[in-house]
């Protein structure tokens, strides 16, 4: 009987122990899921800001840029392309978190110098920055020092340059390089 008695108390002894080791062992699993969670987000930000700023490119090298004016024309709709498209890529998309200004988000005509005689082809370079919302706030936190800005959200960036299809002739006339905004 003394025996039945001190195996029962052993037996709910070990039943508290693996409760605190669960415990234990619980924390660091769960903040493993929450930033796995956490970097898919960011993933998926990324993949939808790349295929926002293809698109935009891919637009914007079907609109004639062989002058000033027209290569101001092609960027102003190539920027309001991809600001319409991110929309639909990036989720959640915020208008106020894309970073604007020179080098950020921006598109630009440039014409280079070819190899060949008489070739100067124009250029469209499409580029965006977003600060993603960081969505989960234990791993947010951690992740948020990361990109250099502790401002709850993480700086993503997508960028691409496409040869613009101008028409045959006039031959491209761009004294500078055109960038919208």
């Amino acid at each position: 009987m003394l025996a039945a008695a001190l195996r029962r108390v052993r037996e709910s002894r070990e039943r508290g122990q693996a409760i605190a080791e669960f415990a234990l062992a619980a924390i660091p699993l769960f903040m493993l899921l929450l930033a796995i969670l956490q970097f898919g987000f960011i993933y998926n930000a990324q993949v939808g800001l790349t295929n926002a700023v293809r698109d935009a490119a891919r637009y914007g090298s079907s609109l004639t840029a062989n002058t000033d004016a027209s290569a101001l024309t092609a960027a102003t709709n190539s920027f309001s392309f991809l600001t319409g498209s991110l929309d639909k890529y990036v989720a959640p998309y915020n208008a106020g978190l894309l970073v604007s200004g020179s080098g950020a988000s921006e598109v630009c005509y440039t014409q280079h110098t070819d190899g060949n005689a008489g070739q100067s082809p124009v250029w469209v370079d499409v580029s965006a920055q977003y600060r993603h919302p960081l969505l989960v706030p234990l791993v947010g936190a951690l992740i948020d020092v990361f990109d250099g800005a502790s401002d709850g959200s993480f700086s993503i960036t997508a960028s691409t340059e496409l040869r613009v299809d101008n028409p045959s002739a006039p031959a491209p006339l761009l004294s500078v390089t055109t960038c919208n905004p």
